[in-house]
């Protein structure tokens, strides 16, 4: 199995936490993850997350990334901010080089927050400086991907990376560009030279919200999380993509809808490989 694959969700619903998170990536054959604020990490807690660190560094497992939902905009952004703040704290005890959060959660209509884009986006820049200043004296990077309605698309996020005025890194999630009306091999292209994560995951685009938990596309429509290789992505040409510009990072399996018995992660990971291959 190719090494520069990891976990981001998990697997199987019978991870509990993240000493099981751990095993189970030794025996899918990989020594990676993304960690996120679940399980163990769902409080920030410095004690906890040296002890998940020993016992990772046991196994011969490292983190990549801890990735983390926030909204850094609007009433409750001082509390985020500080928030983000300390697990940054969290992402330096074990051993994560970056620390990846949203900006705007926007797991709402577009029209709820589109005729806000313009102040939420200076009231993230603000966000991301502060956090981005405090992560670096942990020793930790902040990262950022193509995101919701706001932080999303080639033109927006050009704008947010030189307002935001830090070296910030930027996360290719191949499957977020489709809140907007544009490509993610746009995205690739674009912003080749600051690429230090990818996030593998697929989605269909239909009339309605299959799931419960669709996001509205603006290319109209409900964008519905599927099986990586079963959706609309074209994964064969990313990877080429962000082969040839030199990328040398993870690529995070972004996918937790298995039941235990199910057979489709083996084969996600199989496929994810021959892929890379």
């Amino acid at each position: 199995m190719n090494q520069k694959i990891c976990f981001y969700t998990k697997p199987y619903k019978s991870v509990k936490n993240f000493y099981d998170f751990i095993d189970v990536t030794v025996e899918s054959g990989l020594s990676a993850i993304e960690a996120t604020c679940n399980m163990d990490f769902a409080v920030p807690d410095i004690e906890v997350a040296k002890k998940i660190k020993a016992y990772a560094d046991s196994k011969g497992v490292v983190f990549t990334c801890f990735s983390i939902w926030s909204n850094l905009v609007g009433e409750d952004a001082r509390q985020q901010i500080d928030r983000m703040k300390q697990y940054a704290e969290i992402a330096a005890a074990i051993g994560s080089p970056y620390l990846h959060h949203t900006i705007v959660g926007e797991c709402c209509e577009p029209d709820n927050v589109l005729p806000k884009k313009e102040e939420y986006f200076n009231e993230g820049i603000q966000a991301v400086r502060e956090i981005y200043d405090y992560a670096k004296k942990c020793g930790v990077r902040t990262v950022y991907e193509d995101q919701g309605y706001i932080f999303n698309g080639v033109t927006t996020f050009k704008r947010f990376l030189q307002e935001v005025n830090r070296d910030v890194g930027v996360v290719a999630d191949l499957g977020n560009i489709y809140m907007t009306n544009e490509k993610i091999e746009d995205f690739i292209q674009e912003f080749s030279d600051k690429i230090v994560n990818v996030h593998f995951k697929d989605l269909t685009i239909d009339e309605k919200d299959i799931s419960g938990s669709g996001l509205k596309s603006l290319r109209g429509g409900y964008m519905n999380c599927c099986e990586i290789g079963k959706g609309i992505v074209n994964f064969k040409t990313c990877i080429d993509m962000i082969k040839k510009m030199g990328y040398d990072g993870f690529y995070a399996i972004e996918y937790g809808n298995c039941e235990d018995e199910s057979p489709v992660i083996k084969d996600i990971l199989n496929r994810v490989d021959n892929w890379l291959k």
